[in-house]
C-alpha cells in the first residue's frame, strides 16, 4: 500500500511539475537527479568496461536513439564517421553540428599534394630508391596519397563530402592522359572543396578556366574558325557544360520532372546548332603560366599541358577567339566586339540562369548524399532553395546543402522503410567508412594509400571514372524489381559479378589480414587495422553488434543479420578468440546488405 501510495504522489507531482516547465525529454531518458534505483544484481562485463547499472534504466544513458539518428545523419553528410564522431552530434544536435560544419574553412590540396611529393621523394631517397625510378613531377599517385589521409582525420567532414558529389557531377579524371598532373588535378579538385559552400556560378566559372578541364574536354587551345584549313572549334566542352554541368538534355519543371509538349513528348533543353553557337563561346583560351623547361621561357597558345603549370587558369588569347556574335539558349545573343572573357562570362550568366540547373543539379546531390529517388517535393524544395536562399541568392551552395540534409525526407524516420527509399552505397564510400572509423596502425603515422587495388576490383577510386559520364549515370536503371518499380539506382551500373565479389575480397583483407591501405613506396609500411579497443567488447558478441550496429547501420541491423553474425563468433572459442571475433563480425558487417544498402 506505501509503495502504491508513493508511486501516486509521484505520478501527481509529475502531471502538477509539467505544467510550470516543459520538457522534451521523459522518465528514462534523464532527470534521474536525486532519485535512486535498486535492482536485484548488476550485469558486469569483464573487464568492467560494460556495466549494466539499475541507474542506467531512468538516467538516459541506454537510450541509444540520438546516437543512431546521429550516425544515420553523419552516413549522408560525410565519407565516414566514427563513433567519437558519432557521440559530438548526438550531444550537440545535428543541426548545430552542421551549422559548425559549414564554417570550417577548406584546406589546399594543392599545398598538400605538393608537401607529399617532397615527403614521399625523399623517403625514397632515404630507402635506396634508384634515382631514376623516383618521380620528377607531382602525379596521380602523389594525390591520392594526399586525398586518403587528408581524409582520414580532417575536420571539415560536410565540405569533403560535398567535394566528393560535386566531383561525380563535374567529372575530371585521372583515367585518360591526366594521370601525369597529380598538382593540376589537386588544384581542380581545390575548386570542388573550396566552393562546396560557395556559390555554383563561380564552381562553373572556374571549372571552365582550369587548364586540366581545358585538357579533358578539348578547349585548352581551342582555336576559332579557319574554313580555309577546315577547322572549326571543338565542341566538346560546349556540348558537356550543358548537358552534364548545368541543365541537362530535356526542361525539367522546378521538381525535377522532365516537361513535355503539346503531343507529350519532352522538350530538349539544346539543338546541335546551340553546340555550334556556344563552341564559339569557349575558344582562345590558353596556357597562363608553364613550368621550367628547356625549349620556351613564357606561354604562348598551343604550347602542350606538359609546360604548362597545370594548376593556373587559363588565359585568353584573343586573336585565337572566334569573332561576331554567338547565339546561345533562350534567344540571349551575346554581342559582336566583346573580349573573349566577356562572351564567357555571358554564356555562363546564360547558363546559371536557366530554370533547369536547380532542379538538374539539386537532384543529383540529394543522390550521391541521400537517396536515389527524391519524390519531386524534395527535389522542389531544394531547387526553390537554389533559386532563392531566401535573401535573393541564387546557387548559394551552403543554404542547398543545409536544405538536402535537414530536409523531412532525409530526416523523418517515416521514410526509412518506404519502398522508394535508400541507396547502394558506392564502393568507394563504404571503403572510406570502414577506413575512417576503425582504428589504425602505421609505423611512421603515414596514411597514404594508392587505392589501385581497389579500383581495379570493385571498380571506384577518387577522380578516376572512365569518362566525363562518371562511373554510372544519375538515371540508370538495373533490370528486375528496381526498373519494374520504375525506380532508379545509379550505383548498380557498377555493381556487377566482378566488382561484387572484388568488393568482399577486400573487405577480407581489411578484416582477416589487417591490411588496409598499401602505396607503392619503397620500403614504407602499409596501413593496418587495429582490433585491440574491439577485444573487450567481443567477449560477449552482443555488446560488439550493438557497437557496430550504432556505427555502421545506425541501429537498422536486422534480426537475421545480427543472428548470423552473433552465431558464427560464438563458435570461436579458443585462442586470441576475441580480436578473431572482432575481425569476423566486422567482415560479415561490411558484406552484410544491411550495410550496403543506406536506407
Amino acid at each position: 500500500m506505501k509503495r502504491l501510495f508513493l508511486f501516486n504522489v509521484i505520478f501527481l507531482f509529475c502531471i502538477q511539475f509539467s505544467f510550470s516547465q516543459k520538457y522534451e525529454d521523459y522518465i528514462g531518458a534523464g532527470h534521474s537527479k536525486d532519485i535512486k534505483i535498486s535492482s536485484s544484481s548488476e550485469k558486469t562485463e569483464y573487464p568492467t568496461l560494460f556495466v549494466a547499472k539499475s541507474q542506467n534504466t531512468i538516467n538516459g544513458v541506454g537510450m541509444d536513439a540520438k546516437l543512431m539518428e546521429a550516425s544515420r545523419f553523419l552516413s549522408q553528410a560525410t565519407l565516414g564517421a566514427d563513433i567519437n564522431t558519432i557521440k559530438e552530434v548526438a550531444k550537440i544536435g545535428i543541426e548545430n553540428w552542421l551549422d559548425l560544419q559549414l564554417e570550417i574553412p577548406a584546406e589546399s590540396y594543392l599545398d598538400n599534394v605538393r608537401d607529399i611529393f617532397e615527403v614521399t621523394n625523399q623517403w625514397e631517397y632515404d630507402h635506396g630508391v634508384d634515382s631514376a625510378d623516383i618521380d620528377e613531377r607531382v602525379n596521380w599517385s602523389h594525390f591520392m596519397y594526399n586525398w586518403w589521409e587528408y581524409n582520414m582525420f580532417n575536420d571539415d567532414l560536410v565540405r569533403q563530402k560535398v567535394a566528393f558529389a560535386l566531383s561525380e557531377i563535374l567529372v575530371l579524371s585521372f583515367n585518360s592522359d591526366l594521370s601525369a598532373f597529380g598538382d593540376g588535378v589537386a588544384s581542380y579538385y581545390d575548386i570542388l572543396s573550396q566552393n562546396a559552400f560557395g556559390n555554383y556560378k563561380d564552381i562553373l566559372t572556374k571549372v571552365t578556366y582550369h587548364p586540366t578541364m581545358g585538357f579533358y574536354l578539348s578547349h585548352f587551345n581551342n582555336p576559332k574558325s579557319d574554313p580555309e584549313n577546315n577547322v572549326h572549334p571543338d565542341e566538346n566542352y560546349a556540348r558537356e557544360i550543358m548537358q552534364l554541368f548545368s541543365i541537362g538534355l530535356y526542361e525539367l519543371n522546378n521538381d525535377g520532372t522532365r516537361k513535355t509538349d503539346s503531343n507529350g513528348n519532352f522538350i530538349a533543353t539544346y539543338t546541335n546548332d546551340n553546340i555550334k553557337e556556344m563552341a564559339k563561346i569557349f575558344t582562345g583560351l590558353g596556357p597562363a603560366a608553364i613550368v621550367p623547361n628547356e625549349w620556351v621561357d613564357s606561354p604562348d597558345f598551343g604550347y602542350g599541358l606538359w609546360i604548362t603549370d597545370a594548376t593556373v587558369p587559363m588565359k585568353m588569347y584573343e586573336e585565337w577567339h572566334e569573332p561576331g556574335e554567338k547565339h546561345l539558349l533562350n534567344g540571349v545573343v551575346v554581342p559582336t566586339g566583346n573580349s573573349g572573357n566577356k562572351d564567357i562570362e555571358l554564356a555562363i550568366d546564360n547558363l546559371f540562369n536557366h530554370p533547369n540547373v536547380g532542379p538538374f543539379i539539386c537532384k543529383q546531390l540529394i543522390q550521391r548524399m541521400v537517396k536515389s529517388n527524391p519524390t519531386p517535393q524534395y527535389v522542389d524544395r531544394v531547387a526553390s532553395v537554389f533559386n532563392d536562399n531566401g535573401s535573393g541568392v541564387r546557387g548559394d551552395m551552403k543554404a542547398v546543402v543545409k536544405a538536402i540534409l535537414l530536409d523531412e525526407e532525409a530526416r523523418e524516420c517515416a521514410w526509412i522503410n518506404h519502398p522508394t527509399n535508400g541507396r547502394l552505397r558506392e564502393p568507394l564510400v563504404r571503403y572510406t567508412q570502414f577506413a575512417r572509423s576503425v582504428d589504425k596502425d602505421q609505423a611512421y603515422g603515414n596514411y597514404w594509400n594508392i587505392g589501385y587495388g581497389f579500383w581495379q576490383d570493385a571498380g571506384q577510386m577518387i577522380l578516376s571514372s572512365p569518362s566525363v559520364f562518371n562511373f554510372f549515370l544519375p538515371y540508370f536503371q538495373p533490370n528486375g524489381p528496381i526498373a519494374d518499380a520504375k525506380l532508379i539506382a545509379p550505383e548498380f551500373q557498377i555493381h556487377n559479378s566482378r566488382t561484387s565479389i572484388g568488393y568482399i575480397n577486400h573487405v577480407f583483407e581489411w578484416t582477416a589480414y589487417s591490411y588496409l591501405m598499401s602505396n607503392w613506396l619503397g620500403d614504407s609500411p602499409n596501413v593496418s587495422t587495429d582490433f585491440y579497443n574491439y577485444e573487450p567488447m567481443t567477449r560477449d558478441p552482443e555488446v560488439f553488434l550493438n557497437y557496430i550496429d550504432i556505427v555502421y547501420t545506425y541501429g537498422m541491423l536486422t534480426d537475421r543479420t545480427r543472428r548470423i553474425i552473433k552465431n558464427n563468433c560464438n563458435k570461436i572459442e579458443r585462442g586470441e578468440f576475441k580480436r578473431t571475433r572482432a575481425q569476423l563480425a566486422l567482415y560479415l558487417m561490411m558484406i552484410s546488405p544491411d550495410y550496403n544498402i543506406s536506407k
